[in-house]
């Protein structure tokens, strides 16, 4: 999943200092990025990820290829250079453009309309919880099925190892965030804590699990559910990039309820507010009372031996 790509489509820089702006993969030269525009000159670019100001910093421009430029590769370079001649930078920092909306800043409703009038279905019930604009499009990802988690990074012809960092089964979106190990224990935790079922899966996340009562009550779930997700995310992340040793399974609970006390503040109303509140505090206090009284039988009470 690359949420920033998705959020850049819909604008472009205004370069000033040009060190937040990259050549080649974000739009402010012409209508979309010089990779697309010239794909055939991006594919022989040495340093992909330079930024305007690195380009700009000398005379001639600092960018080299790994062939000589000939042809057609020749004449959209000299384009590219004449396009750019008159440009001068200043020391202040560039500016996002969001260009959906008149005034040039980001709204959420102008997004929402821009991904419907594109054909992509976007759950009513995502959009509307009060997190994080990058945890409702992970959400989102996670219900069409297309984060990258190992298993589908394969499909993408990447030869890597497929299997889960906590458990060495495949790692399936299924898998990661609902049958393996540190996900039953999360959502066997909140059963046992709270007296919500586990969810099954992820159609069953946004089918039955977080339909359960009124509106209000249901936006409060699936905001608790995106901190489960999220929190198990992250810590996967750690252990693949970072090379972290995984946490145990009370630091990721842990985890999940910091990011609903931090959600909390986002809430339209004061009562959702302590409700999110309320369920990270009995949560916590329920889980280290838990698992002082049952110690190392705890995992097998919780049903994960």
């Amino acid at each position: 999943m690359n949420v920033k790509e998705t959020f850049m489509e819909f604008g472009s820089f205004k370069i000033r200092d040009g060190s937040q702006t990259r050549f080649w993969y974000d739009t402010w030269l012409e209508d979309k990025p010089l990779k697309d525009k010239f794909s055939t000159l991006f594919n022989i670019v040495r340093r992909q990820q330079d930024s305007v100001a690195k380009v700009l910093e000398s005379n001639p421009l600092n960018i080299s290829f790994h062939r000589n430029l000939v042809g057609a590769n020749q004449h959209a370079w000299l384009r590219i250079v004449a396009s750019i001649q008159e440009l001068n930078l200043d020391e202040q920092r560039d500016v996002f453009v969001w260009g959906l909306h008149a005034s040039g800043s980001f709204t959420v409703k102008s997004m929402y309309a821009a991904l419907i009038n594109n054909g992509v279905r976007v759950s009513q019930d995502i959009w509307h919880i009060k997190v994080p604009m990058r945890l409702k499009i992970f959400m989102w990802y996670l219900k069409k099925g297309v984060v990258l988690t190992k298993v589908n990074l394969v499909t993408r012809n990447w030869n890597g190892d497929k299997t889960c960092c906590f458990c060495h089964l495949p790692e399936t979106i299924q898998h990661l965030f609902f049958d393996c190990a540190y996900a039953k224990f999360l959502w066997r935790a909140v059963h046992l804590l709270r007296g919500f079922s586990p969810s099954l899966g992820m159609s069953d996340l946004f089918a039955r699990w977080s339909k359960v009562a009124n509106k209000r009550i249901n936006s409060l779930l699936l905001t608790a559910a995106s901190s489960i997700c999220w929190a198990i995310w992250l810590t996967r992340n750690e252990v693949v990039f970072d090379k972290c040793r995984p946490k145990s399974f009370l630091q990721v609970l842990f985890r999940g309820t910091h990011w609903l006390r931090q959600w909390a503040i986002l809430q339209r109303h004061e009562d959702q507010q302590s409700q999110l509140l309320q369920m990270a505090q009995h949560v916590e206090t329920s889980a280290l009372r838990f698992f002082s009284s049952n110690g190392w039988l705890s995992s097998r009470y919780i049903g994960l031996i």
